[in-house]
Parts: structure tokens; C-alpha cells; sequence
């Protein structure tokens, strides 16, 4: 409970006691009530929580407006209007900002200003006096750079979006340099590792090297372990889930090989939702995890299971699988995103918490979280590309708003998750470490992609 809310609480306590002593003298000019509780006339309830309207997001450096209507119910004769309010804003530390709230005429809302300094949670508490209840919100404020992170369009739609450090787009199975098409593979999964290219369909594996002219085919292998879900690939290494196998390709002298398959056997669930992988590896050096989605004990969670590198296969540790509660929403070669799952906050649906576990040292250690609360709202783009960062949305209404969007990433200096916002043409938007990218116009024929290279990454 922050201090602000214990304020605010014990400004209504206070109101609420200095009313029951009115009642007691007979002041207020209520009706008749039956003996017990005297009524409080004129106070109006403590709105749940985040009560009112606007978005969850705002932008560092950029002044925020937020309009706020008092509550004000005609529980004893004719309503009253407020007489005075107070706001109170805590960053991201808890530390105060400085902000101007003026009650509106009549009826009309107040209206709060303020200009968020840093990036990250923001409470703000607003009490009316001596009507108008007490107000709580929870506003994320993100860094922008929609005016600084370079910008390209691809003439097509992509499902899954990578870059060659040549420059070459890497859009679903084609790869494209500029709106040119370098080469395509359809019905394959391919996966990018500086200007290594792997392409892995049902019954063969490829790799190529972008020189920035041409591709160049380095080896190929055949093999007979069917489709591939997931992959996650080096440059000279590529581990890849397939329907019922674990497999590691290596590329070594020139020649393509595999020193054999680990057998698994794919649990019903996909890790996110339908058409998502069964399961997902993360890697450091020789060791790994497999995060799937199980049912124990009658309860859907989030189980990583460790494995080990052995004379180039993917062998199963005996260390215990780690259990997780939620939903996962991304995933790197070293990280995994989860949120808790949505819960009622009295008359609001609090959309959880963002969790960042990294695989380090043998162990999948959480480093930070952060509460969405009830106004940032996260998107589910498919997991099909070899890195998913999430992604939020303002919650206006439940509409999507194309302008009001941000992309998680991690704050080393902070230890915290903080959010950026890159655009606000684009929607049925996706993240990786590396890019953000969507849709300009759905309606658009051929369909559009604009893509923003995210300022927190290396730009190529």
C-alpha cells in the first residue's frame, strides 16, 4: 500500500466520522433510518481503483492531461458539489511530481497536468472535498522514439521478420533485400544468425550466407525428423524442436551434421495459444531449457525443463523442472516473459504483471516485473519468429489505439522492465529485441509493413 493511498484513506475515514457526529446531533436533514449504521449523506464511496478514463500510457517530456469526474450520487436530497481537490503523483521510485489540478464548473471533470520526468509505473491519487470521492490511477510512462528509431516499409505482409547484418529482410520464408526478392522457401522455417541464414523444412536443412549480393549456399543435409516448431540458431549451430524430437545441426569444415535426436513427446497444449510452438528452448553456452505448458495436478503452468549439450546431443539433466504460474508472452535465446493471469480489483480487471526470467548459470532466475494494472493492455502476436518482446496497447474503451502503444524492454541500469514507444502508424503490431513492425493500413493492397529498429538494440 503506497502512502499516498493510506492518505487518501484516512481523508475519507476522517470524512466518514465527522458525518456520523453530524447525524448523531441530528445536522444532516436525512430521513428516517432504521437503527444500526447512520448514513453518510453527501460523501460519495471510494471508487475502485483507476476509476475513470484516458489511457495507461503517456510519454516521458511530454505534458499528460487526465480529466476526472467526481462521483457524486444523491443518496440524502440533492446532490452537492465538490469545493476543492488535491492530487498526489509518485513516480517510479515513489518520488513526488509536481503537477496543477483545477476543479471543473459545475458538473464538469477536473482537470490534472503534469509532465511525467522518467520512465516507468506512475500512481496518482485524487481526492475531492467534500463530496466527489477519492480516485486512484496507474499510468505507465514510456520513452519516445517514434521520432528517432530509423524507419523502413516492406511491400508485403510478415509473419515473422529477422535481419542478415547485410541488410537482407528476412520476411516469413522470403528474403528480400529492399522490396527485391533475393530468394524464397516456402514451406520451410528459416532462422538468422548474423549473415547466417538456416532454412528447415520437413525433410532437409540448409544453410546459406548473405554476402549482400547474392546467397550463398554453404552446406545441406537431409534428414528425417519432420516439421520443425521452434528454432534458435548461431552461426554455426542451429537447435531445433521438432514434432517429436530435439535435435542439434552443427556446421564445422564446411559440412553440415547432426550427432543424433533426443525423443520428446510434445504436451497437448501449445505454449501460448492454438497455432503457437509445443515447446521452446532457451540457451546459454551448452545448456538449455525446454518451456512448455503442462497439466499438473489439474492446473495448466509453465514448466522449463534443463538440458545439456552431450557429444552434440540435447540430453535431459537430472535437475527438477521449474513450475511457473501464467501465460508465457515472449521469449529470447536467454529470456523468458511471462504475466500473471488477469484478476478482479473490485469493479476493474487488473491485467496483471509482466515477469523477466533470464537463463543464466543453470537457472532461470527472475530479474524484474512490473504491474500493467488496469489500463495498458498486452497484445498476442504468434510465436513464430525465434524472439518475441511484448508488446502493450492503451486500453481506451477496450479499443485499440494504434497511437498509444509501447514494447517492453530491460533497463540494466534501473533493474527494471521500462516500455518504448516507436510508432504510431502501425497496427497488428509485433516486437523482437531488434524491431518493431506491423501493419500500416489493413486495408491497404498489397498490404504494407512498416518496421522501426528499436533504439535499445543494436541497429545494423
Amino acid at each position: 500500500m503506497s502512502a499516498s493511498y493510506a492518505r487518501g484513506m484516512a481523508l475519507v475515514r476522517n470524512a466518514r466520522l465527522a458525518l456520523c457526529l453530524l447525524v448523531m446531533l441530528g445536522l444532516t436533514g436525512c430521513s428516517d433510518e432504521p437503527i444500526g449504521d447512520p448514513p453518510i449523506c453527501g460523501v460519495s464511496p471510494v471508487p475502485s481503483p483507476g476509476t475513470g478514463q484516458s489511457s495507461g500510457l503517456m510519454k516521458v517530456g511530454q505534458r499528460f492531461t487526465l480529466r476526472i469526474t467526481p462521483v457524486n450520487p444523491s443518496v440524502c436530497g440533492e446532490p452537492t458539489l465538490p469545493t476543492s481537490v488535491t492530487a498526489e503523483i509518485e513516480g517510479p521510485s515513489g518520488e513526488p511530481i509536481e503537477g496543477q489540478i483545477q476543479l471543473g464548473e459545475a458538473t464538469a471533470p477536473a482537470t490534472l497536468q503534469f509532465t511525467p520526468v522518467r520512465p516507468g509505473p506512475h500512481h496518482i491519487l485524487v481526492a475531492f472535498s467534500q463530496v466527489g470521492g477519492l480516485h486512484q490511477f496507474d499510468f505507465h510512462a514510456v520513452v519516445d522514439s517514434s521520432l528517432s528509431a530509423p524507419s523502413y516499409t516492406l511491400n508485403r505482409a510478415c509473419t515473422s521478420l529477422e535481419r542478415t547484418q547485410q541488410g537482407s529482410w528476412v520476411c516469413g520464408t522470403t528474403v528480400l533485400r529492399g522490396d527485391t526478392q533475393v530468394a524464397t522457401f516456402p514451406n520451410a522455417r528459416l532462422a538468422v544468425a548474423g549473415d547466417v541464414i538456416w532454412v528447415l523444412s520437413s525433410t532437409a536443412l540448409e544453410r546459406y550466407v548473405d554476402t549482400g549480393s547474392a546467397l550463398v549456399m554453404t552446406g545441406s543435409l537431409n534428414h528425417s525428423q519432420g516439421n520443425a516448431t521452434f528454432l534458435l540458431a548461431s552461426a554455426e549451430e542451429l537447435a531445433a524442436v521438432h514434432d517429436d524430437s530435439l535435435a542439434l545441426y552443427t556446421f564445422s569444415g564446411g559440412t553440415l551434421a547432426s550427432a543424433g535426436v533426443t525423443p520428446w513427446t510434445p504436451p497437448a497444449a501449445s505454449v501460448g495459444f492454438a497455432g503457437d510452438p509445443h515447446g521452446l528452448l532457451l540457451r546459454e553456452g551448452s545448456q538449455f531449457i525446454l518451456v512448455t505448458r503442462q497439466a499438473v495436478n489439474f492446473q495448466s503452468v509453465i514448466q522449463a525443463c534443463p538440458y545439456q549439450l552431450d557429444s552434440g546431443r540435447l540430453q535431459r539433466t537430472p535437475e527438477t523442472c521449474l513450475q511457473l504460474g501464467g501465460d508465457v508472452v515472449g521469449f529470447e535465446p536467454q529470456v523468458l516473459w511471462t504475466r500473471d493471469p488477469p484478476f478482479m480489483s473490485g469493479t476493474r480487471l487488473e491485467q496483471g504483471s509482466i515477469h523477466r526470467w533470464e537463463w543464466s548459470g543453470g537457472r532461470l532466475v527472475e530479474a524484474g516485473s512490473v504491474s500493467l494494472g488496469a489500463q495498458a493492455l498486452l497484445t498476442f502476436p504468434p510465436m513464430v519468429t525465434p524472439s518475441v518482446v511484448p508488446a502493450i496497447y492503451a486500453n481506451q474503451s477496450g479499443n485499440f489505439s494504434a497511437s498509444l502503444t509501447a514494447v517492453a524492454f530491460w533497463s540494466a541500469e534501473r533493474r527494471a522492465i521500462l516500455f518504448e514507444h516507436l510508432d504510431a502508424e502501425v497496427h497488428s503490431l509485433r516486437a523482437s529485441p531488434t524491431f518493431y513492425w506491423g501493419n500500416i493500413s489493413p486495408s491497404t493492397s498489397p498490404p504494407l509493413t512498416k518496421i522501426r529498429l528499436r533504439s535499445q538494440a543494436p541497429i545494423p
